[in-house]
């Protein structure tokens, strides 16, 4: 039953991709190609939000832009951007990079609507909390009962997608003599303190481990690709052979070509941003902005920043040559050996370093986007079950052998992806208003 399982479900990622590339094809035609248009703005925001101080609201349930920002930021950028790129070239070749180009660049346009959509639709509970995602902007356009499936799904999904990284971190930590036991049940009282907080304790956190984790993993690998800056016109030239030939690669053990490209890079590169998924509107839907299409915007960041940090981990490999190590296995060790070929054992520090902030900030964020489907699905009720529950399955991650149930989550990214596109699909053209960029600048300047 297992192995039936395992091959019916090698089968979805590719399927699930595709739709969601179409789909995000579309919205950046309907959008102008907004994810170029629109940088300077983002740019601007980003920086107006950081570092220009303005009187935020006096609500304990939103979050400045900067701070939801970073929460949606803390749940695509994981130990997935680490090791998706490794397992994808090694499994797909090189040009498995191409599907996380596609991936990031179709996919900000997505991400631009549905953040723009979940704050326009987001609702206001009676005692002051925000409900917001997916759910809320779904069933504007399509029956309710698809909003219901998506939160059922995004719950289990999310998670299981908690016990991932918390099972990915104790293996990592184990190598350095660290129990598992142990991992887990740190990780499950810091992530429980953290829920507890809310979205205000949530967001404070993110906003000070995504600069640092982010600044520290690429200056590590900015300096390895520096180091080999000489063969990287070879690696590009690589890579678009390894995506565009029907031939196989020489000594490399695995066939390449447009097929393999895609089914481990935009399929693993879309799941990496969440483009398409939508789970990433969550953390955005709790931020203090009156102008929804600005949030969205800069979500944009997000995207951007979770393709370069996968682009890096791809290039490090290739330039480094560890990517055709057979000895390494296809997961962290490549890039673990690239990491000790320039730094030696603090090379080995950098990346657990990097890879515990990531896992620790993708788990936290995890937890707190399951826990606004769980309300959706019980109506606002049993948040303190829902920590208890997320407190055991993170414990159980850590300790327990996932990976059968994260083979089983991919039967469930189906009535995540398309009810969202759908519905986002379904918006975009019933309201297109909401995504006109001019549009919206005209309207609050005759205001």
């Amino acid at each position: 039953m297992q192995n039936f399982i395992q091959k019916i479900a090698e089968l979805i990622p590719l399927s699930i991709a595709m739709f969601i590339l179409a789909g995000t094809i579309i919205l950046t035609i309907k959008t102008r190609f907004v994810q170029f248009r629109a940088i300077p703005k983002m740019i601007s925001l980003l920086y107006n939000s950081i570092f220009k101080k303005k009187k935020s609201e006096n609500n304990k349930h939103t979050i400045e832009a900067y701070k939801a920002l970073f929460i949606a930021m803390s749940t695509s950028i994981g130990i997935g951007n680490i090791v998706s790129p490794v397992i994808a070239i090694k499994l797909g070749g090189p040009g498995a990079l191409f599907g996380f180009f596609l991936a990031s660049l179709f996919g900000s346009a997505s991400t631009f609507t549905e953040v723009s959509m979940a704050l326009k639709f987001r609702k206001k509970n009676p005692d002051g909390t925000i409900s917001g995602g997916p759910m809320q902007y779904i069933k504007e356009v399509l029956p309710s009962y698809f909003s219901l499936i998506y939160a059922v799904a995004g719950f289990f999904t999310l998670i299981v997608w908690s016990s991932n990284q918390a099972n990915a971190l104790s293996d990592l930590l184990q190598a350095r003599y660290i129990p598992k036991y142990v991992t887990g049940i740190v990780l499950s009282i810091v992530i429980t303190y953290v829920l507890i907080g809310g979205i205000k304790r949530i967001g404070n956190l993110s906003a000070k481990i995504v600069p640092i984790m982010f600044l520290l993993y690429c200056s590590a690998t900015l300096w390895i690709i520096f180091n080999n800056i000489e063969k990287l016109p070879e690696v590009f030239n690589l890579i678009l052979r390894s995506a565009f030939s029907p031939k196989a690669i020489a000594g490399a053990g695995v066939g390449y070509g447009i097929q393999t490209a895609l089914r481990w890079g935009l399929a693993k590169g879309f799941f990496a941003n969440e483009s398409g998924l939508g789970t990433s509107t969550i953390p955005h839907s709790m931020s203090q902005t009156n102008i929804p299409i600005n949030q969205g915007i800069l979500s944009m960041v997000a995207v951007y920043s979770n393709g370069f940090l996968c682009l890096l981990s791809g290039l490090v490999v290739l330039v480094t040559g560890t990517w055709t190590n057979p000895e390494l296995g296809i997961g962290i060790n490549i890039l673990a050996k690239a990491f000790t070929l320039y730094f030696s054992t603090p090379g080995i520090i950098i990346l657990i370093l990097s890879a515990f902030l990531f896992a620790f900030g993708t788990t936290v964020g995890n937890s707190y986007n399951g826990s606004q489907c769980f309300l959706y699905v019980t109506n606002n009720r049993f948040l303190k079950q829902y920590y208890f529950l997320i407190a055991l399955v993170v414990f159980l991650g850590a300790i327990s052998d996932v990976e059968f149930l994260a083979t089983i989550t991919d039967f469930f990214l189906i009535p995540l992806a398309i009810p969202n596109i759908l519905g986002v699909l379904i918006l975009a053209f019933k309201r297109s208003d909401l995504i006109d960029i001019n549009a919206r600048v005209e309207q609050k300047q005759k205001s």
